[in-house]
């Protein structure tokens, strides 16, 4: 869902999705087994439901690039739709109202029956509307919820804009509902929001694995002409409130179009993607541990891969690059004995399926000073002190140098002891963002409250 990549290590070059997967469908307390195995050049699965003494039930399962996993049950009704790592498979379950993050394990793990005290609790105190807006460029309808303050009209409204990765409305990560908890928020205070699924997710026509961030600003855009012509929403009074990826969008969109009210960036970039990508991937193994000389041979590849992104005049350009700096990457594993012989032609088609896509080659090529510099609404940008993944130092840093010297409120805050998703955390590690209780910090929620209070003052 965020700024998060997988590094290339001789686990991914070695991945399989064959073996017995554990998850639970929380919603409804079932525990689920996935029995994946491998025939001759296919993989075949059957699925268990314990609880239910269901075993051995058949379904369909496909392999794409970028380890997607498409796993079909007809008869049932349920869907499975996600990515495999070498400890993991988490994705989107689906069946019939269901609609759930989850993440399968290779060993059984019981439910742990955290809380969400914050999700809101009917009844409300405002009208929720299930609603769809047009992206005339592309032709796809996205659909979203817009919730209104109750005998209003002319209202102050927000957009609510997605991080990575395939997200519905609620941006779900983990059990956590945190575009809801905002809305939910916002709304009470006398705004209207609108958040929405990514095009080709839940509700939302489009095709997800194809595009770029530049197709997904597009979409909020769609979003913005939206409200701006609805007869409840006052056109002059729009924020874009965008996180992680959603946050870099909101910066395009502040360039762009004129007559925004302002931008709120959340975990937003102000750096080159590989610069983050850099930066990120060293953190995540420090804090995790992963610092050998696995890491160390991998990290030093996939560096020679990024360089090589930005450096490359197209894809196709970059394709060719790509494939002899591969060669090199895998054979300098199988000398250090990291990769079996049988694993080379695996290793490579690895590589190709983790970077040649067009999402990962604009973002890692593209950077936020072709745009924050031309901002010309007021500006919001909150990072955790905590977050390994949009870091607030290098990111603040970034924006307080770009951002044009105007008359318009430009406020950068780092926020003491928050992770990349609004949490006061501990380990601060991406896997406590499922055993935090917490789902946004209200420190965040009031910082917004006070810029808007601002921006919109009468």
């Amino acid at each position: 869902m965020f700024l998060f990549f997988m590094i290339v290590t001789s686990q991914c070059v070695a991945q399989s999705p064959a073996g017995d997967w554990y998850s639970n469908i929380e919603v409804v307390g079932l525990p689920i087994v996935f029995h994946i195995k491998k025939e001759k050049k296919h993989y075949q699965i059957t699925v268990d439901s314990p609880k239910q003494d269901a075993f051995g039930m058949p379904g369909n399962i496909s392999l794409a690039k970028n380890n997607f996993i498409d796993i079909q049950m007809p008869k049932l009704g349920v869907t499975f739709q996600g990515t495999y790592h070498s400890d993991s498979i988490r994705g989107i379950f689906k069946q019939g109202p269901i609609s759930e993050t989850m993440t399968f394990y290779r060993v059984k793990r019981e439910t742990q029956g955290f809380t969400r005290p914050q999700h809101p609790k009917a009844p409300y105190s405002y009208i929720r509307e299930n609603i769809k807006f047009h992206n005339k460029k592309d032709s796809i309808f996205l659909s979203g919820t817009l919730t209104l303050p109750q005998s209003k009209t002319k209202v102050p409204a927000a957009i609510l804009v997605s991080g990575s990765g395939p997200q519905n409305r609620d941006e779900e990560i983990m059990g956590h509902r945190p575009f809801w908890v905002i809305a939910d928020y916002l709304t009470n205070l006398g705004y209207a929001v609108l958040r929405y699924d990514d095009r080709g997710t839940y509700d939302s026509e489009g095709d997800f694995s194809t595009a770029t961030t530049s197709d997904f600003v597009q979409d909020a855009a769609s979003a913005l002409s939206y409200l701006k012509n609805h007869n409840k929403i006052d056109s002059n009074k729009i924020v874009v409130i965008g996180h992680s990826e959603g946050g870099l969008i909101a910066n395009i969109l502040g360039a762009k179009i004129s007559n925004l009210s302002g931008i709120i960036s959340l975990a937003g970039t102000s750096i080159r993607g590989d610069s983050i990508l850099n930066i990120q991937t060293k953190l995540i193994a420090e804090i995790n541990g992963d610092v050998g000389r696995e890491f160390e041979l991998a990290y030093g590849y996939n560096k020679k891969i990024w360089s090589s992104m930005v450096s490359s005049e197209s894809i196709i350009d970059f394709e060719k690059e790509l494939a002899s700096i591969s060669k090199d990457f895998v054979k300098s594993f199988k000398q250090e004995k990291l990769i079996k012989r049988s694993e080379k032609a695996g290793g490579i088609d690895e590589i190709k399926r983790t970077w040649l896509n067009p999402w990962i080659y604009e973002f890692v090529r593209y950077s936020p000073s072709k745009d924050i510099p031309q901002i010309g609404c007021h500006v919001l940008v909150l990072i955790g002190s905590r977050d390994i993944q949009v870091t607030s130092k290098e990111n603040i840093e970034g924006y307080k140098r770009l951002l044009p010297k105007n008359n318009k409120l430009h406020k950068l805050l780092e926020l003491k002891g928050l992770n990349h998703l609004f949490q006061r955390c501990t380990t601060c590690t991406i896997s406590e963002y499922g055993q935090l209780e917490e789902t946004f910090s209200t420190i965040a929620l009031e910082e917004i409250r006070s810029f808007l209070n601002t921006v919109w003052a009468e």
